[in-house]
Formats: structure tokens, sequence, C-alpha cells
């Protein structure tokens, strides 16, 4: 079955290195935001592509969906679930920042059939939160995670962002530690990636920025590897960890090539080989809906060498690896044989391993992926 995106832009503040589409809440058009969302999710359910469809997961993101007032939020997800048929065991995840929960928001999601809370909380580390520009104290954090936990969410993931200015590894192992202290669920592991667009991208160009080195980075990655798997956390993709059970299934679907349908402005869908994504700024975004205009921007179907490419990187970024066996019948057996010399040559350098029909990334070639992929390619 196929997953539901909807992007919320706004944020109460801008972090440095987020290259998202979003606006800072004060003063944004909620209003009409809330109108042209209406109409969009109208336009979809009377599609001949997304009509009758039963979806497995809803995924409300952002910007900070939870940065919304409480009957603002409510209406969006009251929305949802008028509009859209739900499995009836559907994965409802909500991202939140720490500072913008509320006994009263976080019992209205659960009224309203939210039963995953994402909160971005990125370090458990004074230093490493001031860096990262985040608005939220360690303990405020903490209190986040045990807020959602009384409220009753069954499930909770923690993101959190290896790899900022200044950062070290006794600084992430803080991180670290704390989170699973707390016992969340699941746990995202992000590399910070700089984007051109951003505070932090302007401050590297003017050489402001002092990052983490090559190897600092890996062995930050490497760190988190090994403490999670000591608390019983599966690494089942490159950036993600999970109890036995809880991962993202929502994601899942974006990973294995699945359907899915994305609402806002940003938003990017995928159905029966056909891509699109909406406009990225938000009053484009609605002013095309108020006068009844498409907001998708951009649609493509991929090329076959394309959509081999995709398979590759998505399969290799699951721990499961890539179906060798399910690419031969997708691609044909050329698509692997052109490659397979490639692939011996991986394996003696130690990056990929083969188990049965599978090929996986070894521990050492997780933190190539990227080049991996290339290489493969």
């Amino acid at each position: 079955m196929p997953g539901l995106y909807l992007h919320i832009p706004f944020c109460a503040h801008a972090c440095p290195y987020c290259d998202f589409s979003f606006v800072l809440l004060a003063g944004a058009p909620m209003p009409r935001f809330l109108k042209a969302l209406d109409v969009e999710i109208e336009s979809c359910r009377r599609s001949l592509a997304w009509k009758n469809t039963r979806f497995a997961s809803i995924f409300v993101g952002g910007g900070t969906p939870t940065s919304l007032p409480v009957r603002f939020l409510e209406q969006i997800l009251g929305r949802l679930h008028e509009t859209f048929d739900l499995a009836p065991d559907a994965e409802i995840t909500v991202e939140a920042n720490p500072e913008t929960l509320t006994d009263a928001k976080l019992a209205m999601m659960r009224a309203n059939g939210v039963n995953r809370l994402s909160i971005g909380v990125q370090a458990f580390t004074p230093t490493s939160l001031e860096q990262l520009g985040r608005h939220h104290s360690v303990e405020r954090a903490k209190r986040a995670v045990r807020q959602a936990r009384a409220a009753g969410f069954p499930q909770i993931s923690v993101d959190l962002m290896f790899g900022a200015p200044g950062q070290t590894l006794d600084d992430w192992n803080e991180t670290l530690t704390t989170a699973v202290r707390l016992s969340p669920d699941h746990i995202s592991t992000y590399g910070l990636t700089i984007e051109e667009e951003t505070v932090f991208g302007r401050r590297r160009r003017e050489g402001k920025l002092e990052l983490p080195d090559e190897n600092t980075h890996i062995a930050l990655y490497d760190r988190a590897i090994d403490v999670l798997a000591q608390h019983g956390y599966r690494h089942y993709e490159v950036s993600n960890f999970a109890r036995p059970g809880a991962e993202c299934r929502h994601n899942l679907i974006y990973w294995t090539g699945g359907d899915y349908l994305g609402l806002g402005p940003s938003a990017h869908s995928h159905h029966k080989g056909r891509r699109y994504a909406n406009v990225r700024s938000v009053a484009d975004y609605i002013a095309r809906l108020e006068t009844a205009q498409s907001v998708v921007d951009f649609e493509e179907r991929p090329t076959r060498e394309q959509r081999i490419y995709e398979a590759i990187l998505l399969g290799l970024r699951l721990s499961d690896g890539l179906d060798i066996d399910m690419f031969r019948r997708q691609f044909g057996e050329n698509a692997f044989r052109s490659r397979k010399s490639v692939i011996d040559r991986l394996e003696k350098t130690g990056w990929v391993e083969r188990t049965g029909s599978r090929l996986r990334l070894t521990r050492q070639g997780l933190a190539v992926a990227d080049t991996v992929c290339a290489e493969i390619m």
C-alpha cells in the first residue's frame, strides 16, 4: 500500500543548516495555507490516480508541524482522516521539536490517531545544540521524550545529528548515551551536510565554519553503530536504527520503491513509475491553488538507467541489501552481468558482501555508501 506525506512549511525559527521549504511562523499566512491545502487534498481525492486508494501510512513533516497552534494541527489531521482511506493499522507520524510540545498538543495528536512521534532533538549536549542553532535545552529535550511516552505514543523516534561544528567524540558519546537512557523505539542519526543556500553554506564559503575532519566524521558514525547495537537497536538503514518491529514503515515505502502521495509545498509523489513534485515556494503554492492552477512544478518518468541506479542506491541503503534475483528479474540478466566485475572488486576491497541472493554494504562500506553506488553504476 502507498504512503501519504504532508509537508507543513512553518517553523518558529530558522536553523542554520536547514535547506527545506519553510517560512517563519511569525506573520505566516496560516489561514490561506490551510484553505489552499484543503483544495489540494480535495483535488487528490477526486483524481483518478489516487481515488479509492488505501494508505498504509501518513507522515506529517516540515518545517515543524508541532509549531502550529493546536486547533490548526487538529484541523489538518482531521481532514486527512475524513478524506483518505487508511489501513486499520496505519502508521501515522508527526514530526516535532521539543520546545513546541505541550501536554495539550500531545493529547490532541493521540486523540487524532497519531501513533508515532518523531522528535528533532539533534544533540543532548549544550555546545552542539548551540552550534546547530537549536532553541531547546538538553533538559527540555529529555522532558519532551518523557512527555510523549506519558501521553501514550506507541512509538517514539529521536533524530540526532553528528558532525556539528566543533563536535568531539566525547560530545557525541554523551548524546548517544543520553538517547539510549530515554529508550526511544527508533533513533535516526544524520551526518551534517552543508547546503550552499544556508547560513552554514555561507559561513563555509567565508572560511568561518570549523567542521570535524573526514576521519572524525567516520569515527562519529562508527560510534553510533556500536553504541546503538549494544542497546538493542537494529541498524536497518544507513541512517536509521530501531527496536525490533519499530522500523519506520512510511520511510520503508520510499526505500523499497513504493508509491506515495505528497501534499504541500515541495512535496514529492510517486505513482506507477511517474514522479512529480510540487512548487517549493509557499507563496507560489498558495497563489496557484487560490487561482485553480496546478501546483505540480516537475514531473518525469525515469529512464531505465535511472531506475537501475535508484534500485542499487535504495537497495544498498537497507541492511537487508539489494536482492540480486529481483534485480535480475526487473532489469534483465545483462544489467547485473555488466556490473559483476565492479562488484567483485568491491568485495575484495571489503566494501560489499554477498550473502545468498543479497548484496550488502559491509561495516566499512557503510561509511562510503555513495561512492560504492557510484562505482557499481
